[in-house]
């Protein structure tokens, strides 16, 4: 019985300890709102692939294991830890054109924070633009 008192307070501070984060969170995103889920360039993608891997070195927890032409990994998180592990990859579509897109890793079975969505449109964007909306924020648990 008192296990299942500690999980209700638990969810309960979970969800209702978040709301004023989530807001300043999604006020500071609203401009990447239509980003989409990759973002395609073309000749090389020189700028957008450096803006990718600089964004991780400054927002992931993790170092990077892997930079290639194509490919920029982190380790991945430790198991019960609430932050991602990143992996971007830039894949040709022929005609000079290109697609980076940003897959994520958590090592927390109850999910990491920021959502998902809000990690990869925050990405997206700055990939795209070059405007960290972000920035010195350091990883995301720093949000919070």
């Amino acid at each position: 019985m008192k296990k299942l008192i500690a999980i209700v307070i638990m969810m309960a501070m979970v969800l209702f300890g978040c709301s004023p984060v989530s807001n300043r969170l999604q006020s500071t995103l609203a401009p990447t709102a239509n980003i989409g889920d990759s973002i395609t360039c073309q000749n090389g993608c020189k700028q957008e692939w450096e803006r990718a891997q600089l964004w991780i070195a400054k927002h992931s927890k993790w170092k990077i294991q892997t930079a290639t032409d194509v490919l920029i990994q982190t380790f991945n998180p430790t198991e019960g830890d609430p932050s991602y592990g990143f992996t971007i990859t830039k894949e040709p579509t022929g005609s000079g054109s290109y697609v980076i897109r940003m897959e994520l890793a958590c090592g927390n079975m109850f999910g990491c924070d920021p959502k998902p969505l809000d990690v990869k449109n925050a990405f997206y964007y700055y990939v795209k633009t070059g405007v960290d909306l972000l920035p010195g924020v350091g990883n995301f648990a720093a949000i919070r």
